[in-house]
């Protein structure tokens, strides 16, 4: 397994560790510090709220469909 190290500055510390933080899920097995520090929670963004569905091909929507548009889903 390799390893990297970096030198931050202590006022940068937080940002780094938030953005390593927040790399893709797998991506670092561990991260360690010589310093304490608040794990910062993950932002989470508008895109991941809104799941839109590919427009489907056929003319007529299927019940499930026309039973959200009515709603106002």
């Amino acid at each position: 397994m390799a390893k990297v190290t970096l030198d931050v500055e202590e006022k940068n510390l937080k940002i780094v560790l938030n953005i390593l933080d927040n790399l893709k899920d797998g991506l670092i097995k561990n991260i360690s510090t010589n310093k304490q520090y608040q794990k910062a929670k993950p932002v989470s963004s508008s895109l991941d709220k809104t799941v839109k569905k590919a427009p489907s091909s056929s003319k007529y929507l299927s019940p499930e469909e026309f039973k959200n548009r009515i709603k106002g889903n």
